[in-house]
């Protein structure tokens, strides 16, 4: 797809390396702040000069234009997932829980045919890769990379996309929550639910000591 000046920025990184015959893999997280639900993680590698002109941090994307870009991804980039449960972030707090799913989908693209990035861009965060492949690639953590980087905005896009599907499927076994609706995150109706009944096995008991205490 032909690259328009509209996001033309985004892609500073990818160019630098793609122009050297080098791949870039970009690594973001949806769902650190959610009540409920597991956090997912994606490492993404655009193919080299694929461009789609309404790429953007998922979190500025319509739902319609998110599964459009989602759809494009799945066929112009390489991609895997890391998905941690709510009982994984009570174990060890959501921080290290990030870092550790981070890790998963990276390990998760080693795979027959896949080029080795050059260099690794994840969303405020540097991950261990000691003792792996990875290990000697350089890292860079930037600051809401999801709108300085097109392979991590890829990666929160498909991250997301992930999320919401399980969410969606996860309602028909949790009905009482409406999950579909507000994806796990602390809204309102989402507290009264938690409060007027129980947490399930879904809830971070963590996150919900505030919440419960109001009782």
């Amino acid at each position: 797809m032909v690259k328009e000046k509209n996001n033309y920025q985004l892609y500073q990184y990818e160019e630098k390396f793609w122009n050297k015959n080098l791949s870039v893999c970009g690594i973001d997280e949806v769902g650190r702040g959610c009540l409920a639900g597991p956090i997912v993680t994606c490492a993404a590698i655009i193919h080299k000069n694929q461009y789609h002109p309404k790429l953007a941090d998922s979190k500025k994307l319509t739902k319609k234009t998110m599964l459009e870009v989602y759809e494009w991804l799945t066929s112009n980039c390489t991609y895997s997932i890391g998905i941690n449960s709510s009982r994984i972030i009570d174990q060890k707090n959501i921080y290290q829980t990030t870092k550790l799913t981070m890790k998963q989908a990276l390990m998760h693209l080693q795979k027959p045919g896949v080029q080795t990035p050059s260099i690794i861009l994840i969303d405020a965060m540097l991950i261990d890769m000691s003792n792996t492949l990875y290990e000697n690639i350089k890292q860079v953590s930037l600051i809401k990379g999801e709108s300085k980087s097109a392979s991590i905005a890829a990666a929160s896009v498909i991250a997301k996309v992930t999320r919401d599907t399980i969410l969606q499927r996860l309602d028909t076994s949790f009905p009482s929550y409406n999950l579909k609706q507000h994806k796990g995150y602390g809204t309102k109706q989402h507290q009264e639910s938690i409060l007027s009944g129980q947490p399930s096995i879904l809830h971070r008991n963590t996150y919900l000591k505030n919440l419960l205490s109001k009782e």
